[in-house]
């Protein structure tokens, strides 16, 4: 049954890989003049800025959060089930 672990492992993984290409994709949608540490190093990590983000740049902010969240499921579901479909 690890298969089932491996499956919500890898499937995390891709999700994790779509969400690191959208956050680099989102950064090159920028407003002029903003730079990386203007708009990541924040406390509110630059979500949801317009001021910081053109509008493309703030779909992938909200595609990067969305994959990353789906990301963390899957690998909690991929331990889950290695711990409890191993015994």
């Amino acid at each position: 049954m690890r298969l089932v672990a491996s499956i919500f492992a890898l499937a995390g993984l891709a999700a994790a890989t779509v969400a690191i290409v959208s956050e680099r994709r989102m950064q090159q949608h920028r407003q002029p003049g903003v730079t990386y540490a203007a708009a990541t190093f924040r406390r509110d990590g630059g979500w949801r800025r317009a001021e910081l983000f053109t509008a493309r740049g703030l779909e992938y902010q909200a595609q990067a959060a969305r994959f990353g969240i789906s990301a963390a499921v899957l690998w909690i579901a991929a331990l889950l089930s290695w711990v409890l479909l191993a015994g």
